[in-house]
């Protein structure tokens, strides 16, 4: 079936403002409050990493003495975050109104297989990004020469769009595991490889839109929000909470929003079999 943006988009906004005050509640506390505490906890180190960015013994000596608080916060924050995406997906599509505890029970019961599932991804983009590259590395050496600037440069062109390629085919993951009921994470990924087949560059230009319009939000609300709470209250703790909870009122929209776009192109793209006709809430 061939994907149509601005139906996902309207079905989208549509679902969501149905089922806002359940929707924002779970992204209260699984999007906004892990990045909320990330924003607290690791600014300081952050501006470290930043300060020591070109000196490459320092800055192998700060990762080394924080990667354990740098590793917990970014698996813990992850595992978090897949449970309020699960939870969103299961609330947003499921007919029998399931209560919010039950939502939580099910991405709960749901997590192991999504983070075997985006490693195998993750593998996968890994392992397509370095044969493209190998390739065109091969290719850049026989051109010899100034050649070789061009070369290198389609070389990333080469890598970058494997990479989108691979991650568009994958994008349906936790829709498909919600959805179709699939557990098994290799499965789950070969359903979403198969549905989104031939809907590739119209699936990439639709994420790249989101993506864009997202950036452009976080850089306005910086510039009329961030900057003026920075000029009253310095940069000390209070500027960096508050920085904290808009960057964090920004991830919960993102998720909210970005669960609903993921589980209606499910939809779409399942229009035509049992699993596609599944209702949006009244």
């Amino acid at each position: 079936m061939r994907f149509d943006s601005n139906q996902a988009w309207s079905e989208t906004v549509a679902v969501v403002r149905r089922n806002l005050e359940v929707l924002m509640a779970v992204g209260g506390v699984f999007f906004l409050l892990p990045a909320l505490l990330s924003t607290v906890f690791l600014s300081d180190i952050q501006l470290q990493i930043m300060a020591a960015a070109k000196d490459e013994t320092a800055l192998e000596a700060l990762l080394g003495q924080h990667i354990g608080v740098i590793l917990a916060f970014a698996i813990g924050g992850s595992a978090v975050q897949f449970v309020g995406y699960l939870a969103c997906t299961v609330l947003l599509t499921n007919r029998a109104r399931p209560t919010v505890g039950q939502a939580l029970a099910t991405a709960l019961a749901r997590l192991p297989a999504l983070f075997v599932a985006t490693i195998l991804c993750g593998m996968g983009i890994a392992l397509v990004v370095s044969v493209v590259s190998v390739v065109m590395m091969g290719l850049g050496g026989a051109l010899g020469g100034g050649a070789q600037a061009l070369g290198a440069l389609v070389s990333f062109v080469a890598m970058l769009s494997a990479m989108l390629y691979t991650f568009v085919r994958f994008s349906l993951l936790i829709p498909v595991m919600i959805r179709d009921g699939l557990t098994n994470p290799l499965a789950a990924l070969m359903r979403s490889w198969q549905l989104t087949a031939g809907n590739t560059l119209r699936l990439l230009g639709f994420y790249t839109l989101l993506m864009i319009a997202y950036l452009a939000i976080n850089i306005l609300l910086s510039l009329f929000i961030m900057t003026p709470v920075q000029f009253v209250l310095g940069a000390g703790q209070a500027a960096t909470f508050v920085a904290g909870v808009v960057t964090g009122a920004i991830a919960a929209v993102w998720g909210v929003l970005l669960t609903g776009v993921l589980t209606r192109i499910h939809a779409q793209l399942t229009s035509g079999t049992a699993e596609g006709q599944a209702d949006m809430f009244r």
